[in-house]
């Protein structure tokens, strides 16, 4: 990752946190870099976009720590234990995303981003439904659904208390002491021979692994083309004049209901630019501006 767009991805997550992620303008983002809104758009082709690439980071962290703990040649209980601890580690380190992510469910989200977040809820349910099972072994898989519910509502409301109320609490003393919760659980519920709330029916719709499509949607290519177009106009003489008609033209794409007057007015400014008359073309084909 480039140091400017750390810089970038850093400075979105600390407004993400503040203010939400829809009360965050891009030209908020550029201003705390010190750098122009047409500077952002070289990075980042949308505010979508840039949420898309911190979610996809942190996920790829969480996969390559999953796959690391699997490899150990150790007992069920500890890898457990150290999956927890890491992702209680991994969420203290994202602090700012975790907050956003807490205080804001209304996100618009595009079709990638929330595939994202499914393959990101599928992946840790899934480790740690295998996890459980290796621990108690054929007696649990009746309980399975129940005990991954209670064991997400330990690890949620924990996570709360050390994020939004910060109480200090050490994070391996905090991993034993909620994997003795589930035994407790699980061996009340075998003693007891008491029927699961949920059956193993309702496996296949609890946990969906979907097949990420990183192309995103359709809004996608043109947020694409515009990017197309901004680094074509990088040696255009009257670069200034143009970005500001870009900026425009983006912000309009990006807002849930693009007036086409203001996106044919902007590529009527940029006609000039002969390098983007195909992006330009592509983009008024879209949007049926003749």
């Amino acid at each position: 990752m480039k140091e400017k767009e750390k810089l970038i991805i850093d400075s979105a997550l600390k407004f993400f946190a503040q203010k939400g992620y829809s009360s965050t303008s891009v030209q908020e983002i550029a201003n705390d870099c010190g750098i122009s809104k047409g500077a952002f758009y070289l990075y980042f082709k949308s505010k979508d976009s840039l949420l898309y690439t911190i979610l996809r980071y942190y996920y790829e962290e969480l996969i390559i720590a999953f796959e690391e703990i699997d490899k150990k040649i150790i007992p069920p209980r500890e890898k457990l234990t150290e999956q927890m601890t890491f992702m209680f580690e991994h969420s203290l380190k994202h602090r700012d995303l975790i907050i956003m992510q807490t205080r804001e469910q209304a996100i618009p989200l595009n079709d990638s981003i929330k595939e994202l977040l499914l393959q990101m809820q599928a992946t840790i349910q899934q480790n740690t439904l295998k996890r459980i099972y290796d621990i108690y072994g054929e007696a649990s898989k009746k309980y399975l659904l129940d005990l991954l519910i209670l064991q997400d509502g330990f690890i949620q409301s924990y996570l709360k208390t050390l994020l939004i109320n910060q109480i200090s609490i050490p994070i391996p003393k905090l991993s034993n002491y909620l994997l003795k919760r589930l035994d407790s659980i699980f061996f009340d519920l075998k003693e007891t021979d008491e029927d699961p709330l949920v059956s193993d029916n309702f496996l296949n719709q609890l946990i969906r692994k979907p097949k990420i499509n990183f192309m995103e949607n359709n809004i996608q290519v043109i947020l694409d083309t515009l990017h197309s177009i901004r680094k074509k106009m990088e040696t255009s003489s009257n670069k200034e004049e143009l970005e500001i008609s870009l900026d425009i033209l983006t912000e309009e794409i990006n807002s849930p209901e693009p007036r086409i007057p203001i996106i044919k007015g902007m590529l009527s400014n940029l006609s000039e630019h002969l390098e983007s008359r195909e992006e330009q073309k592509i983009i008024a084909d879209y949007y049926k501006i003749l």
